[in-house]
């Protein structure tokens, strides 16, 4: 394996981890087993600066992807 398809399956796996961890720390704000937007109104503040941070990550991640795609591609018409 090569370092983009690495980058791309690490990245992918890494991304898919923190978006878990974030769903359930807001599901640990539900009431009484229902999410609210009154339940998640405190945390509005947190989620979008963490949003504004990890948008960079996603956007590396997206560009490991168009490559290992266009490799593809090349590969499959040569």
């Amino acid at each position: 394996m090569d370092i983009w398809t690495k980058a791309f399956l690490y990245g992918g796996a890494a991304i898919g981890a923190v978006m878990l961890m974030v769903v359930i720390m807001m599901l640990g704000h539900a009431e009484n087993g229902v999410l609210t937007v009154q339940s998640l109104d405190q945390m509005a503040g947190p989620l979008q600066s963490f949003y504004a941070f990890f948008k960079w990550f996603v956007y590396a991640w997206l560009i490991s992807a168009v490559v290992v795609f266009v490799r593809f591609i090349r590969g499959l018409f040569r």
